[in-house]
Parts: structure tokens; sequence; C-alpha cells
């Protein structure tokens, strides 16, 4: 009996149920709601419902994060998807009207096959595209269903969801939780109805940063700007990438994306499609005429994701990073965009500029026998490897990350 107990609260004894009701249902028709179709695509058949999930997507803007749009799903699968990384769309119709995409990229690892988020490692945030409606969790369980018939996949890793996000009470009640929450610490411009409002909350970086413009004024001038796609927005990125490998590099941090070259390249070329719906925003700070700091930014659904914040390394000493930070959120609030989040983890800096907290969780479901090492290695393993490595010697950091 304790043992069945402990079984139950460690929710892995409802990852039993899920594996053996995966293993009972493989290969059979699922059973149909009222008008609801569900379907799953991958190689050719995901361009042939693109228009689609374009369309969706304009009815509804709020509808999933930037990271699950249709043109960078399909620009990250250009880059990513080979002969042990599938991407799989699962859709969700309601009388022949798409109301619902999941997107999945469907990997081979050590530990067999399993599913997560398409668009890994670029994407940092999970959610499925879904129209709202008071069925919406009854197309999320369509949709899941159809990933338990799937009998290449042992284990579904669901990381990086917003509590607000569409699935994240969904998830919650299926899964098993991959350590603690994280948080992310966003500022809610909606509590403003100007920039004069927000400049009178009286931030206290807002003065530290008073003082870092006054210095690049009398270094020559400093000039800041939001650059959409184009070929601008593509060498400011790879100059972002080059910074921030360099500071990593100078740290012995580990950073699992920027190790990978294709992270880059895929959005390089994100960053040059002025035809995608992409909602690239970088930011851009020069003083006396050199780049000083970059931020790659997303905007969608009245959100900027503050994707990614370098500066030049001879610029260090002057902090450039937190006045491009200060200056992205003016031109927010100026923009009418109702928040900004810069992610987590919630870093100190982040913590200045906020007034609100989301939390942000990471779950995982088995679905069949083999799934059982992937979650252990998911929900113990890498996190350990990850804790032990941070522990280490700054110069062993640094040969091991070679």
């Amino acid at each position: 009996m304790e043992a069945i107990l402990f079984l139950q609260d460690a929710l892995v004894l409802d990852q039993l149920i899920y594996a053996a009701g995966a293993a009972l249902t493989r290969g059979r028709e699922g059973a149909s709601l009222a008008g609801i179709e569900v379907a799953s695509y991958s190689g050719p058949e995901v361009h042939a419902i693109a228009p689609e999930w374009r369309a969706l997507e304009k009815r509804q803007p709020d509808a999933g994060t930037v990271f699950q749009s249709c043109d960078l799903i399909l620009a990250w699968e250009r880059h990513f998807a080979n002969a042990r990384n599938e991407l799989r769309i699962i859709t969700v119709r309601r009388r022949g009207e798409l109301v619902l995409v999941w997107p999945l990229a469907v990997e081979t690892t050590s530990f067999g096959r399993m599913a997560c988020w398409a668009g890994d490692p670029i994407g940092q945030y999970g959610d499925v595209i879904a129209a709202d409606g008071p069925a919406r969790e009854e197309w999320i369980e369509a949709a899941f269903a159809e990933i338990g018939r799937q009998e290449d996949i042992g284990f579904l890793c669901l990381r990086g969801l917003r509590a607000d996000s569409a699935i994240a009470a969904w998830a919650a009640r299926r899964g098993i939780a991959l350590g603690p929450a994280a948080v992310t610490p966003v500022l809610d411009t909606t509590a403003y109805s100007c920039l004069d409002g927000f400049m009178a909350e009286d931030w206290p970086i807002a003065k530290r940063n008073a003082k870092r413009m006054r210095k690049f004024d009398s270094l020559g001038g400093m000039n800041f700007e939001i650059v959409g796609p184009g070929q601008e927005a593509v060498a400011l990125v790879a100059k972002a990438f080059a910074f921030k490998r360099e500071w990593l590099a100078a740290r012995g941090l580990y950073g699992r994306a920027f190790n990978d070259n294709r992270m880059e390249e895929c959005l390089v070329e994100f960053a040059g499609d002025a035809s995608a719906s992409s909602g690239l925003a970088v930011s851009h700070l020069t003083v006396d005429g050199d780049t000083a700091a970059i931020e790659i930014g997303f905007r969608r659904g009245g959100r900027h994701y503050a994707y990614m914040g370098t500066f030049a390394p001879e610029f260090a000493k002057h902090s450039p990073g937190f006045v491009v930070t200060e200056l992205t959120i003016r031109d927010c609030v100026e923009q009418g965009i109702a928040e900004y989040d810069p992610m987590p983890p919630a870093d100190d800096y982040k913590l200045a500029w906020s007034n609100a907290r989301v939390a942000v969780h990471d779950y995982g479901i088995v679905l069949g026998w083999g799934g059982y090492l992937s979650l252990a290695v998911a929900a113990w393993a890498r996190p350990a490897a990850k804790r032990l490595f941070v522990r280490l010697p700054l110069k062993l950091r640094q040969k091991l990350r070679k």
C-alpha cells in the first residue's frame, strides 16, 4: 500500500495508466465527437495545410505564441527536420473548419522515439494554436488521442507552458511535472495610458539608465531603432549570435542551442523573409555609429517576446543592454503592445522592469512502456547534469564546452 501511495504522489501511477491505455488503443480509429475531425500530417502534407493554418492565426491572433506560428515552424523544418527529427502536425476541424493545430517534432533519441514542441531549440514557449471557445479542451483531448494512437511515440514532452496558455490546465491534469515551475516577470503595459504615465512610475533602473545614456552621448552620441525583417535584420541577427557565443565562451557557460549552427541559420533566414508573418522586431543601439547592443524580439498577439539580448564586448562596462531593454519597452507602450515578456529565468534585470509574474511549467506524458526512460532523463538526469556543470570550475567548463 505504501508503494502505491508513493506512486500516486509522484504521479507515476497516472503515467502507467496512460501508457497502458495508449498501448491498448494504438492502431484503432479514434472515436469522433459530433462534427469533429482529427488528422495527422507530416512531410509535404504539412505545406498543404499551411493556408488554413495561417487563416486560423488571423482569426485568432492571440492563439498560441509566436513560436507556434506557421511561418516560423516551416522555417524550422527546413533547417532541423531530418531522418531523426520529423515535423508532425495534429489538426482538429469542426464542421470542416480548422480550429486547432498542434505542431510536434517527433525525434529518435538514445531512449526511443519522443515528441516535443516543433521549433525546439528556437521555441521558448509551447502551446497549441486553438480557437477560443468552451469546447477547446475537448479538441485538445481529441488531438492527444490521435498522438497516443501513433505507435512510434513513447513519450510526449511539453516544455515551456505559460500558466495562461490554452493547453496549460489540460497538461497539468494529464502530465507529470518535469521539475519546479519557472517564472517569467512580465510588464503589463495596459496599466499605463501613455508613455508619460509609464515614465512617471519612477523606475529605479530608469535613473541609472539616464546616466548611461548621458555617457553614450559623451562618447559620440547614441541612436536606437527597431528593425523589421530585411537585410539589415539579417546582419543584426548574425552579429547578435556572434556576441552571444563570445559571452558564453568567456564565462564557460554551455548553451545547447548556441552550439548548433542550425539555430542561427534558421533565424537569419527568417529575419530576411519580409513576406513571412514573423513579427520580428530587432532592437539596435549604436554609439558613435558602432553597435553597442542588440535585442532579438518577436511581436504577436499584443505581446513582445524579448527573445535574446546581447552586447558588444567593448561596450560591456557601460551596460548597453539595460538601455536597449528600456527603449524597447518604451516603444511597446507607445505602440499599444499589452505585454513585454523577457521570458524565464526571473533574473534581477528582468524583475526590475516587471509588474506581474507568470508561472511557466514543463510536463511529460508517457505513451508507451519505452517512454519511462525518456521521463527519467527529462525529469531527473538532465536537470542533475546541468546543476553539476555549473558547479564546475570555470577553466574546466570552458574545456568541456569544446
